[in-house]
């Protein structure tokens, strides 16, 4: 376990997380864009979609004055790039979670598609140019990531930025690995997950929900536990990070997201004390926790709005309801209202169940328009 009394969790949506280390009688800081009702702890907004690490967090932070040496920090989403904001992030106390410095390697692309090819690691084809592209295909950001920024290429797309690319699109199902390393290299495989996604105002891919447990055959399992250690080895990667692949006629890497996952909380029981002290005891201590397994599949599906709208339902209500919006809290077009959840040791019936929940939920929010 740790000693510091002081946890502040920085990304879009942290009511999970926030959950998950609430028995350990720590002080809680979430700062987060949507400030949902089940946050657990000391809320405060940033006005940043993303939630990445900006003025506005550090801000809070300084106010905050909390003892930079009794203070550990989980950043799940990004860094603005205007200033060296990891940096500033470390004077208000331990960063925990993989240095800055390896995610700006990650996120240079063309570094990446350099390394996945000289290791063997299948992806899909990246076209320099759009007088290369070959349709269907797709722009994707480097710096965006569940989705985010995704969308299905049209003739003459151009480039925006330097972290958008072109890349082949692949059919096939998505899945998601997470796995858990310390500094000694050596990590353990958390969970499979199969990943879904919807069309929203944001982009033609945005992440949407996941079964977890997933099981895979050997040889797949091998080939993804090579993929796994490439990138601890290259990136030095630790703590909690997943993997996105999709599998068609081999299974082809998609992107690499070096911070906790919107899937960890799907196994937050398999751990002794939940997967945010997993992550923080894994990074301090180097100690890798020892996961349960477990069979018991869990399933979520986010819903978004397709119109903006106001939520006048106390979602709370619901018991299989989470990242729950404040009473008559207005939500724009394109953003989530809320997650459902089931769960069942059984994949059909886990499917029945999530579907008979959004069903139940879509009549509650009669009216508003939802994706």
């Amino acid at each position: 376990m740790f000693h510091e009394n002081n946890v502040v969790l920085i990304g879009s949506s942290v009511a999970e997380q926030s959950k998950s280390i609430k028995h350990l009688n720590k002080r809680v800081i979430n700062i987060d864009y949507f400030n949902d009702e089940d946050l657990i702890g000391e809320n405060y907004r940033n006005p940043n979609h993303f939630g990445f690490v900006n003025d506005d967090v550090i801000s809070i932070l300084k106010k905050l004055n909390l003892p930079s040496d009794d203070t550990l920090i989980i950043v799940s989403s990004d860094y603005e790039r205007d200033k060296d904001y990891y940096k500033l992030l470390t004077s208000y106390g331990e960063v925990i979670g993989n240095h800055y410095k390896d995610i700006l390697k990650i996120q240079d692309h063309k570094y990446l598609s350099s390394r996945l090819k000289e290791n063997n690691i299948n992806f899909p084809k990246r076209y320099n140019s759009n007088e290369e592209i070959i349709n269907p295909a797709l722009v994707k950001n480097s710096y965006l990531s569940g989705g985010s920024g995704v969308k299905i290429y049209k003739k003459n797309d151009q480039l925006k930025n330097n972290d958008e690319y072109y890349e082949q699109f692949i059919e096939g199902q998505v899945y998601s690995i997470i796995f858990i390393s310390n500094y000694n290299k050596k990590y353990e495989i958390i969970g499979i997950n199969k990943i879904f996604s919807k069309k929203t105002l944001y982009t033609d891919f945005c992440f949407s929900g996941a079964y977890s447990n997933i099981d895979l055959n050997k040889k797949q399992i091998k080939y993804l536990k090579n993929m796994i250690s490439f990138f601890i080895k290259e990136f030095n990667l630790i703590g909690i990070n997943g993997i996105d692949f999709i599998i068609s006629n081999d299974i082809y890497f998609l992107e690499i997201n070096p911070r906790i996952t919107q899937t960890c909380f799907l196994y937050d029981r398999n751990f002794k004390n939940g997967y945010i002290a997993a992550h923080i005891d894994c990074v301090l201590n180097k100690n890798l926790p020892n996961i349960k397994k477990s069979k018991y599949i869990r399933a979520f599906e986010n819903l978004y709005a397709a119109s903006s709208s106001t939520v006048n339902i106390d979602l709370g209500n619901f018991d299989f309801v989470t990242n729950i919006p404040k009473l008559n809290n207005f939500i724009d077009v394109g953003d989530p209202i809320c997650t459902i959840n089931s769960e069942s040791n059984d994949e059909k019936k886990v499917k029945n169940l999530l579907l008979n929940n959004i069903s139940l939920i879509k009549k509650e929010l009669i009216n508003i328009e939802i994706i």
